[in-house]
């Protein structure tokens, strides 16, 4: 079991995603789910959040898909970080009776061009996600508060647009690693119906799955186009 759900409604969830993989700590103390086989990513970082709108919490979870290692990579690397760093994505949703879910390119990759002239926006993944049946079924069922597909980089501390666009720039130009985030946010309340509960918990690991083999999928693409 993992030590950091101490709240008493998190045992059973941890009990149940341990048929996923191992449970680990983080080095910041979050629990992190490392997969027992055939997945495209290869962890789940899982953390809560609370609303800014009430007591309650969402949950955050994080799938890593490690394509170069700090170890492996090298200065040969950095054209294509530069070059996936354009298929960046987010879902946004719209209507109000019955809402709509599509994905869109990530709202950050427009003032960044700003301060990054040669970031080219790429909507090849966006278009393969808006086009998957699959997915946008499960986005649906899940009704998310959030969902992102960025790279990885460590975080810029600031409130201020301008400066975090400057120091993103750094990270851009020298980056050290390749991995992809597929972060999926979810207020789940497991009182409410338990069945349901679980149901979400499986629903949300199958679609980040899905988006993890599509981002690796556009990796290798990209790649061996460069």
């Amino acid at each position: 079991m993992v030590k950091s759900y101490s709240d008493g409604l998190l045992a059973p969830f941890a009990k149940y995603m341990a048929k996923y993989g191992d449970w680990q700590i983080s080095d910041l103390g979050a629990s992190v789910l490392v997969p027992k086989e055939n997945y495209h990513f290869d962890s789940i970082l899982v953390r809560s959040k609370r609303l800014s709108y009430s007591a309650d919490k969402s949950w955050e979870f994080t799938a890593s898909v490690v394509m170069i290692n700090k170890e492996d990579f090298s200065s040969e690397n950095f054209l294509l970080f530069q070059r996936l760093k354009g298929y960046e994505c987010e879902v946004v949703r719209k209507g109000h009776l019955r809402k709509k879910y599509s994905f869109q390119s990530a709202s950050l990759l427009e003032p960044l061009q700003i301060e990054i002239p040669g970031l080219y926006i790429n909507g090849s993944l966006v278009e393969s996600l808006n086009q998957d049946h699959s997915v946008l079924s499960k986005v649906q069922k899940i009704v998310p508060d959030q969902i992102s597909i960025r790279l990885f980089s460590q975080p810029i501390v600031t409130k201020d647009l301008d400066e975090y666009c400057r120091e993103y720039r750094k990270t851009y130009e020298s980056p050290t690693e390749l991995i992809w985030n597929v972060s999926i946010e979810k207020f789940v309340d497991m009182i409410l119906s338990r069945k349901r509960y679980f149901q979400t918990i499986d629903l949300i690991v199958e679609l980040l799955e899905e988006i993890a083999s599509k981002v690796q999928r556009i990796t290798q693409e990209t790649q061996a186009r460069l």
